[in-house]
């Protein structure tokens, strides 16, 4: 054999076991393991599996590693502490809009949640159309929304929302809203002034700057460092990014219905309606018919974190998981990601 020749046999064999490297620790790196819930629906409040959800629609975490839930079907706002400890932050059980603190407060089909630096928990009260804020204290009241259905632009408890489903909030306060029933995302100031940052209201996939885009049942947002806004575009199949200047724009999804991987619009949804983002600009999709976790890296290439595509509550590696109609992501800063598992009444965990 030419000594070039062995060089090159030599390349391969090197190439090879690089990548088997990379795909083991691919697989290693992304076990999946109930966190909380009893897969039995309920509201137990306990440990781990202990505890009971019943149609957990969304999830955000704290720089403490507590992890909030919206237990929609419950009307509750539940904790869980880093160690898997369930508890009731706000709600009690029967629908309603009543501020307090507490089991004194009420809410209404309850199914986004977003917390800030400071432990605030900001909730889309989607039955009562309204934006709540639960302080760390556990008092409810009214951030914005007068309760009556609309798309009216103001101040705090003048402005109105359509079944307002996602939420996120930035460094300085700001929140920022998926109004689903609307087609719209809004934006609720520090001073509680209520905006449309993107949408036209209409029905719709079109790109375009502030409300000349359009989108079809936004389900969640989320927020990178740069104050870009992602949007999972529900019924469009699609993942949208809106830039700080109000530019909106397709970053993944070719709009079909599909579980393909691929770069921008090769790669393919179906009813995206969770969705977070890492400290590196990862995005993470929580894929709801799917039953998979999808994550679209900062170049933009979209693939399977988790989830066999099949529907059931199997913990494992990879894709030998299984989720049952996932509605909720987030992440924590050691890049783990917690999930809704809405049709196991489970919170799962992606361990990093």
């Amino acid at each position: 054999m030419k000594p070039y020749s062995l060089f090159f046999l030599l390349f391969i064999l090197v190439v090879i076991g690089a990548c088997k490297k990379d795909n083991n620790n691919l697989t290693s790196n992304n076990v999946v393991i109930t966190f909380a819930g009893a897969n039995i629906y309920g509201s137990q409040n306990g440990i781990g599996t202990n505890a009971s959800f019943h149609g957990p629609s969304s999830v955000a975490v704290d720089a403490m590693g507590n992890v909030y839930v919206a237990d929609r079907i419950n009307n509750l706002i539940r904790k869980i502490t880093a160690g898997s400890v369930v508890t009731t932050l706000a709600g009690s059980l029967n629908p309603g809009s009543a501020n307090g603190t507490g089991s004194s407060a009420s809410f209404n089909y309850p199914t986004g949640v977003a917390v800030d630096d400071s432990g605030n928990v900001y909730v889309a009260d989607y039955g009562n159309n309204m934006i709540r804020k639960i302080t760390a204290a556990g008092m409810v009241t009214t951030l914005a929304g007068s309760g009556s259905q609309g798309s009216f632009n103001g101040i705090a408890n003048t402005a109105t929302f359509y079944a307002p489903a996602g939420l996120a909030v930035d460094d300085s306060g700001n929140v920022y809203v998926a109004d689903q029933g609307n087609n719209l995302i809004r934006k609720i100031s520090t001073n509680g002034i209520v905006t449309t940052v993107a949408g036209s209201g209409a029905i719709g996939s079109v790109n375009g700057i502030g409300t000349a885009a359009a989108f079809n049942q936004p389900a969640s947002v989320a927020l990178d460092a740069g104050r870009n806004i992602y949007v999972a575009d529900r019924n469009n199949n699609l993942i949208r990014k809106i830039s700080p200047s109000g530019i909106v724009t397709t970053l993944a999804g070719s709009g079909n219905t599909g579980s393909a991987t691929g770069t921008g619009t090769d790669a393919s949804f179906y009813y995206p309606t969770g969705i977070a983002v890492d400290a590196s600009g990862n995005i993470y999709v929580a894929d709801y018919a799917n039953c998979m976790i999808r994550k679209v890296t900062s170049f933009g290439l979209t693939i399977t974190l988790a989830g066999s595509g099949v529907p059931g509550a199997i913990n494992g590696y990879y894709i030998n998981a299984q989720f049952n109609g996932p509605t909720g992501v987030a992440v924590d800063s050691y890049g783990n990601v917690y999930v809704a598992d809405q049709g196991n009444n489970l919170i799962r965990k992606i361990q990093h």
